[in-house]
C-alpha cells in the first residue's frame, strides 16, 4: 500500500514536469522566414554527379549488415548559379554485406549501397552507387602449408590442419577514399535567392 502511494506521487510529479516542459518550452530551431528573403525552387536533375569521400575508416569486422555509414561531399553541386548540395554535406549509405576474415585464409568482405545526401534546404536527395571492398585472402598460403606439413610430417599429418586456424584479412574502407555517386531521381530543392 505504501509503495503504491509513493509510486502515484512520483508519477504525478513526473507528469507535471513533462507538461510544463512541453507547454512552456520554446523550440530550439524554428523555421521562420526572414522578411524580404525569397526562395527559388530548383530541380536537381537525375544523373547529377556528386563527389563524396568516406568520413571514417570502416572495417568489415566491426560493421554489421544494415548499419548506416557516413560519407562527406567534397565539392558543392550547383544548378545554374545556385548551390543545391554544399561541400561538407552528409551522404549516407547502408551496409549490405559485412563479413570478417574467416578460417583457412578466407578474406573478409564489405559491400554497401548509397541512399541519400543532404541538400542545402535539409531535404534528402536520393543517390545511387554501390561499393565493395575485399580483404587479403590467405587461402593459397594456408593450403600450401597444410600440404607441406602433411607430406613431410606424415606421422602427425592431422596436426597440419592447425594451419587452417589462420584467418584471412578483414576488408576495410579507408577514411578519405573518394567515390562518385549520381542523383537517382529528379529532386526539388528550395534555395535562397540571394
Amino acid at each position: 500500500m505504501r509503495f503504491s502511494i509513493k509510486l502515484r506521487r512520483f508519477l504525478t510529479g513526473l507528469l507535471i514536469i513533462l507538461l510544463t516542459v512541453f507547454l512552456f518550452a520554446t523550440p530550439l530551431a524554428t523555421a521562420t522566414p526572414i522578411p524580404g528573403q525569397e526562395f527559388v525552387t530548383l530541380t536537381i536533375p537525375r544523373g547529377t554527379v556528386v563527389e563524396i569521400e568516406a568520413a571514417y575508416r570502416i572495417n568489415s569486422q566491426e560493421t554489421k549488415k544494415g548499419e548506416a555509414i557516413t560519407f562527406k561531399v567534397l565539392k558543392a553541386v550547383q544548378v545554374g548559379e545556385h548551390t543545391v548540395i554544399a561541400a561538407g554535406a552528409i551522404a549516407t549509405g547502408r551496409v549490405v554485406v559485412a563479413s570478417r576474415g574467416a578460417h583457412f585464409g578466407r578474406a573478409g568482405r564489405l559491400a554497401w549501397t548509397m541512399e541519400t545526401v543532404n541538400a542545402v534546404d535539409d531535404s534528402s536527395v536520393p543517390i545511387q552507387a554501390g561499393g565493395r571492398a575485399v580483404g587479403d585472402s590467405k587461402g593459397a598460403k594456408v593450403a600450401t602449408r597444410i600440404a607441406i606439413t602433411g607430406a613431410l610430417l606424415w606421422p602427425i599429418a592431422p596436426v597440419a590442419l592447425l594451419h587452417g586456424f589462420k584467418r584471412g584479412e578483414n576488408a576495410f574502407l579507408p577514411q578519405g577514399q573518394r567515390f562518385e555517386v549520381t542523383v537517382s531521381a529528379d529532386t526539388i530543392v528550395k534555395v535562397s535567392d540571394r
